[in-house]
């Protein structure tokens, strides 16, 4: 029996393009993004240039140190990245 006839070979191939497959799709940072979310997003952005960016930052990196009191007691801007905790909050309450 040669490799290519081998029914091993079959499965160990099809176990790469699987891994790799879930790898590309899983990938941090490359989530699959629908037209209407993209729509959205892109309906977004100046609302969010306008009223967000002055504090939040154009690139959603925050205000430094953010974790950290300021001396009136509140926070600075977090970032609205997957590092900050706008994820925890309802569409509404954003």
């Amino acid at each position: 029996m040669t490799f290519r006839n081998d029914p091993r070979w079959f499965a160990a191939g099809a176990i790469v393009i699987a891994g790799a497959l879930a790898g590309y799709v899983f990938m941090p940072g490359s989530d699959p993004v629908s037209p209407a979310e993209a729509a959205l997003a892109a309906e977004g952005e100046p609302i969010y240039a306008e009223h967000c960016a002055t504090c939040h930052g154009a690139n959603l990196e925050g205000q430094p140190n953010w974790r950290s009191p300021l001396p009136t007691g509140g926070l600075p801007a977090p970032p609205h990245d997957e590092t900050g905790h706008t994820w925890h909050h309802s569409d509404q309450q954003l």
